[in-house]
């Protein structure tokens, strides 16, 4: 039951706010669209020198809100709408637009008006921004679901590259706080288990169904498991060979911790900008992936790096390099469990319950039905299929162990029964041991004095380029005449130059690297209204900008190099026999690393702690082992607000419509399970999807029915809504009129847009007095929607009320003078008015 002409009409409420109720519904009744957008999106979408991608326009209410608030310098807006919808808003969408900077497009066409801003630029500056608008969050218009995924997805994309191209200042962060522990490069594992098989453990539901099986073929595998279901390692008493981790963010350590149980036997690999409490807190071996230094150095050589853009690609990379002619996935699925669920027991996403409001992307499983999944596995699933096939050209067969996973491609799926094992000839421990340098303390010693030799050379040219920087800023100042009266004079130009040719030449590869870290302060030069014409002044802050940035990196990178060299100088004072420990604390404190003290003590087993500092050693491991216990994370709150219903009831609407029962039935089914008002209301609606989807309609009016008991407790307007009008459509169909007049009525009174159908049903059941004033209330709230009008104009003439009729036909064909039905009909009206005379 939709308005007629699709999309519906636009209505105006009591605020003035002209909107479609098919995309917003009653989103604005109580407040109005201006003071609900300002509590939503209070000053995130007023940012300067930022792109906004903006899912759905709020009916065209959201652009205009923007506009009388005022757009910031330098940003722009791309509102992309659904086709229909974009449609429709051309009635209202001014001539020349909204405004010159605003866009409104459609999920084709929106990256080609992105190029046309240079929408990179806004990329490396960490400017670009992915916003839903009310109508996306809602759902209320289904298209919307698939459109914020399709979006995000793209994005998602967009960004990885652009951190693949330029890294990012966490990255570099973290690359720098790990230098101590990043000694021993992965590249020494490369080819050591040629023909050999492993197995890549990822965090996905069907690790759950694998785990007995790898343990039983323990001796015939070698185990890489990524860092997130360290906790279900642990719980099950399963140490795998490798343990991998990538992310630079804390959550990362919220999410892993556990796998700091598991260092006799395991070896962690880590990429070399993993979160340094991981690392730092690591008590056994460890080799990373990627450079040591995010400069160009010879301490990057002989290193080896790995793909992303998630541990699971990292993982199944290594895999690869090292040699395996065999690599087995299980965990790997990338899509949702048919229970909804997207990770294995023993994580936290486990913990909360299924995720049936993400999702929406659809992808076909190796058992062959169909699994929703989110945007960012399916980007890591597009990756791993271009893996599997490079790993074949290698030589090396992936093959996933789960029919629930999503297909991918050359990944074939084999059951467990038919998988063929051999018997490692030696223990995989034994054999990275053997493989990899030795780690005594004289090793560690040469390997800290070579780094923070490293880090005191580039130290002091970061201190000359910041003092060069310092003196191009003032010879810029006095060249235009902001130092005193030398304006215009040359050698403050000529100054300028000099400098600039130093930076190049003296400094090329540290200046390039203080350029490439400051990328966003030196892209503030592009900034701006780029259509203005640039006068003096112009010049000068170019030139101030450009000065800044190199300052201003400089700076930032010497501070970062001092909290390095710091970090080194405690790892040298830790290999001492008698160390500071008033400063081994200090600095495992302030590296937030209580769990340090454990990794020292079990380097240098044969070391005594003064009595002075046991107490403190004993703090440090207690409140380490808290740590680890802690389950309330932040985490684990992502994770809740993940699991929430919010898009469920979009999602039940699309698979009704699309007639998916097998993924409706699934839905529902995992409905049941959960506990709460909205989630019985919502499993009642997709049972009446279901029961109308089997032509049970008396199981449907059930259903519905139910509904509307559960709501009597706790109303959702929108979920009362859509079973209100199932049943009206329903009982028309049962030509059970008086039933459907009552729930018409109702209908009527949540929104005006329901008013035609009353007014129909009233004139079908002899009201028609009543059924014309029904009409001729809604047309006085909206006055344009032709249909009614005609049919209006039908009725007078029915009912011999000819001046009713010649009106409404007229002024159908005043709002549209190329109206045919209207155009015949009066006609028709004036041919009888003329028999009769």
């Amino acid at each position: 039951m939709k308005s007629e002409g699709g999309i519906g009409h636009f209505l105006v409420n009591s605020f003035g706010d002209r909107f479609l109720y098919e995309v917003n519904g009653s989103a604005f009744d109580k407040v109005g669209s201006e003071n609900s957008f300002s509590k939503h999106f209070g000053k995130d979408l007023f940012e300067k020198n930022s792109l906004y991608v903006i899912v759905g326009s709020d009916s065209g209410l959201l652009p205009q809100y923007i506009v009388k608030q005022g757009l910031p310098e330098g940003s722009y807006y791309i509102f992309v709408e659904a086709p229909d919808v974009l449609s429709r808003l051309s009635l209202i969408i001014p001539d020349r637009g909204f405004h010159e900077k605003i866009i409104m497009t459609t999920s084709e066409e929106w990256l080609s008006c992105a190029e046309e801003i240079e929408f990179k630029s806004f990329v490396y500056l960490g400017n670009l921004k992915l916003s839903l608008s009310f109508a996306a969050v809602d759902g209320r218009y289904s298209e919307y679901l698939e459109l914020s995924n399709q979006l995000q997805e793209e994005l998602e994309k967009i960004q990885w590259q652009s951190n693949a191209e330029l890294g990012s200042e966490l990255f570099h962060l973290r690359q720098l706080e790990n230098l101590p522990e990043n000694r021993v490069s992965a590249v020494h594992l490369l080819d050591k288990f040629a023909g050999k098989t492993a197995i890549v453990l990822g965090g996905g539901p069907s690790l759950d169904a694998v785990i007995p099986w790898a343990i039983e073929h323990r001796s015939q595998l070698v185990v890489i498991a990524v860092s997130r279901i360290a906790r279900r390692l642990f719980e099950v008493d399963f140490s795998p060979d490798i343990i991998v981790s990538v992310d630079p963010n804390q959550i990362s350590f919220d999410v892993s911790k556990e796998m700091l149980k598991l260092w006799e036997r395991t070896f962690f690999v880590n990429k070399y900008h993993v979160v340094s409490t991981l690392l730092g807190q690591w008590c056994g071996r460890s080799l990373f992936l990627g450079p040591r230094t995010p400069w160009e150095s010879d301490l990057n050589d002989n290193t080896t790096d790995s793909c992303g853009p998630t541990v699971t690609n990292s993982a199944i990379d290594l895999a690869v390099k090292m040699g395996f002619s065999q690599i087995l996935l299980a965990g790997v699925d990338l899509c949702h469990s048919r229970d909804g669920y997207t990770h294995a027991q023993g994580s936290n996403e486990r913990q909360v319950g299924p995720q049936l409001g993400r999702g929406q992307l659809w992808v076909e499983t190796n058992g062959g039905w169909m699994a929703e999944t989110t945007p960012d596995f399916h980007f890591a699933a597009t990756q791993i299929g271009t893996q599997a096939t490079l790993a074949k050209q290698q030589n090396c067969q992936v093959i996933n162990l789960s029919k629930g996973s999503a297909k991918m491609h050359e990944v074939v799926y084999v059951p467990l029964a038919e998988i063929k094992l051999e018997t490692l000839p030696h223990s995989t421990y034994r054999i990275i041991l053997e493989s990899i340098p030795s780690d005594t303390v004289a090793d560690r010693i040469v390997y800290y004095q070579t780094v923070l030799a490293e880090l005191i050379r580039c130290q002091n040219v970061f201190r000359e380029i910041k003092k060069l920087s310092n003196e191009a800023l003032k010879a810029n100042e006095a060249f235009f005449g902001k130092r005193g009266g030398d304006k215009g004079n040359r050698k403050h130009k000529a100054k300028m130059d000099r400098i600039e040719r130093k930076l190049q030449n003296n400094y090329s590869d540290l200046s390039l690297f203080v350029k490439k870290f400051g990328i966003r302060d030196f892209l503030k030069i592009t900034q701006g209204d780029r259509d203005r014409n640039w006068d003096e002044d112009d010049a000068e802050r170019l030139g101030r900008v450009y000065y800044e940035a190199y300052r201003d990196s400089a700076g930032h990178l010497m501070d970062m190099v001092d909290s390095a060299a710091a970090r080194l100088r405690s790892r040298l004072e830790e290999e001492k026999e008698l160390p500071d420990f008033s400063m081994l604390i200090d600095q495992w404190r302030k590296d937030l690393q209580p769990g340090r003290s454990l990794a020292w003590k079990n380097i240098h087993p044969h070391c005594s702690i003064p009595a002075e500092y046991i107490e403190q050693f004993k703090s440090l491991e207690k409140e380490f082992g808290e740590i680890l216990q802690l389950r309330e994370t932040a985490h684990l709150q992502r994770a809740r607000n993940w699991s929430q219903l919010g898009q469920v009831r979009g999602k039940l609407q699309v698979m009704y419509m699309r007639r998916q029962t097998e993924d409706l039935r699934s839905l529902v089914d995992n409905l049941a399970k959960q506990e709460g008002v909205e989630a019985l209301s919502l499993t009642c609606l997709g049972r009446g999807y279901l029961a109308e989807v089997d032509n049970d309609f008396d199981k449907a009016l059930f259903e519905y029915q139910q509904l509307l008991d559960v709501q009597e407790e706790e109303q959702n307007l929108s979920i009362l809504e859509d079973a209100l009008r199932r049943l009206f459509s329903l009982s028309l169909q049962k030509n059970d009129y008086e039933n459907a007049r009552l729930l018409a009525e109702f209908l009527a009174g949540i929104s005006v847009v329901y008013l035609p159908y009353y007014a129909d049903l009233l004139w079908l059941l002899g009201e028609k007095r009543s059924s014309l004033d029904f009409y001729a209330d809604y047309l006085e709230k909206v006055p344009g929607d032709h249909v009614v009008m005609i049919k209006l104009g039908r009725h007078y003439q029915e009912l011999g009320i000819e001046d009713g009729a010649r009106l409404m036909f007229e002024a159908v064909l005043q709002q549209d003078n190329s109206n045919t039905a209207a155009k015949a009909l009066l006609d028709e009206l004036s041919k009888e008015t003329a028999l009769k005379n």
